[in-house]
């Protein structure tokens, strides 16, 4: 299964001149935890960056005037990305490696196509498993039908 397939398409952006204030409103109004910050290039959103509230507390309890602070300035810079076709273990290889917990999905040419977060994966994961736990259960419902004797009518 590639991330194309279980990624989120509906992304929240901003462009690198944004301010804190700007992504922090975005934020608020979109109920996500990180954005994605991108350039236009050839007519597509290329990503340039990502802030995460994270990013943004740490920054604004080491600023003197955090007023004054870009997102460019705090943001992850060159993100790491994901390409739309790549599978599910290389992309949670790709969080591991780089110890981040949401990556940037871009198509073949670099342009953004969604996003995909450690916590998407958990819960598709953990869906996997249940339902291999199932396969057990069925297993023994279809066991116990076989070895179980049905009552036979006996005419008289």
């Amino acid at each position: 299964m590639s991330i194309k397939s279980i990624c989120k398409t509906q992304i929240a952006t901003m462009p690198k001149d944004s301010t804190l204030k700007d992504i922090s409103q975005l934020m608020q109004k979109k109920h996500v935890g990180s954005v994605v910050v991108t350039e236009a290039y050839d007519g597509k959103k290329i990503p340039a960056g990502i802030i995460t509230d994270r990013d943004i507390a740490l920054a604004l309890g080491s600023s003197k005037n955090p007023q004054t602070l870009k997102v460019e300035s705090i943001m992850q810079s060159q993100p790491i990305t994901v390409k739309a076709s790549e599978g599910i273990f290389a992309t949670i290889a790709i969080m591991r490696k780089n110890g981040v917990k949401r990556l940037p999905v871009v198509t073949d040419d670099g342009s953004l196509f969604g996003i995909i977060c450690a916590d998407d994966l958990l819960s598709l994961m953990g869906e996997e498993i249940n339902n291999l736990a199932k396969i057990t259960e069925t297993q023994i419902k279809k066991e116990q039908g076989v070895r179980i004797p049905v009552a036979k009518q006996v005419q008289l």
